[in-house]
């Protein structure tokens, strides 16, 4: 199965925030993704991310997910199902694939696609950065509400938890070129030192170049 190796995953965000910010075109070709100034040769495999995720059919026409993800408040939620849906294969294999290790994934990519090491890390840290912008979790009932308890008496009301925050890493402008290797390295989860090795390989490289 062939999944997207994006080369510069700060685009990513980039576009999610076009589309949901701009007006649906009659048609989401490479010529359209080029008016919104992704205009780097690395910015064509943009057009397969599209596709992948469903917000544009065989023939590069918006879909209604394009449409529905204007809505700022759901948008998170939709590209988590859209996410899910896209990587069917790998959630069936890993439930918890966004939080598996970079090992694990490596090994899921590369055996799935057939893919290079290098090709099959820049994959997972496509899907990385999509997970980090998405919202996995199912909308609460918070309709719902169970009758109060009167407190007794000098019974103090209950401490609040602090909000978990999620992680959202800021994929900085995508015009001047080090912006690559930063997107890249903000991805990284440091518990995963594997992964971690692997992706800066990837950064030496690229410097190299």
């Amino acid at each position: 199965m062939e999944f997207p190796v994006i080369h510069n995953p700060g685009s990513i965000e980039q576009l999610l925030e076009k589309i949901r910010s701009t007006k649906s075109p009659k048609v989401a070709d490479y010529d359209f993704l080029i008016s919104l100034g992704f205009k780097r040769e690395v910015d064509e495999s943009l057009s397969m991310l599209l596709g992948f995720l469903g917000f544009i059919d065989d023939n590069n026409q918006p879909t209604i997910l394009w449409e529905k993800f204007h809505d700022p408040e759901n948008a998170p939620i939709l590209l988590g199902k859209a996410v899910k849906a896209a990587y069917s294969t790998l959630f069936k294999e890993h439930p918890q694939a966004a939080e598996e290790e970079g090992s694990v994934l490596m090994e899921f990519f590369r055996s799935s696609s057939g893919a290079s090491d290098p090709d099959a890390a820049f994959m997972i840290l496509s899907f990385k950065v999509l997970c980090d912008l998405a919202d996995f979790s199912e909308k609460p009932s918070i309709e719902k509400k169970k009758p109060e308890k009167k407190p007794k008496k000098t019974t103090k009301p209950p401490k609040e938890l602090p909000e978990l925050k999620s992680v959202k890493s800021k994929l900085v402008s995508m015009d001047s070129a080090p912006i690559i290797r930063l997107s890249i390295n903000v991805e990284i989860d440091n518990s995963d030192p594997e992964l971690r090795e692997l992706a800066l390989k990837l950064i030496k490289k690229q410097l190299e170049l």
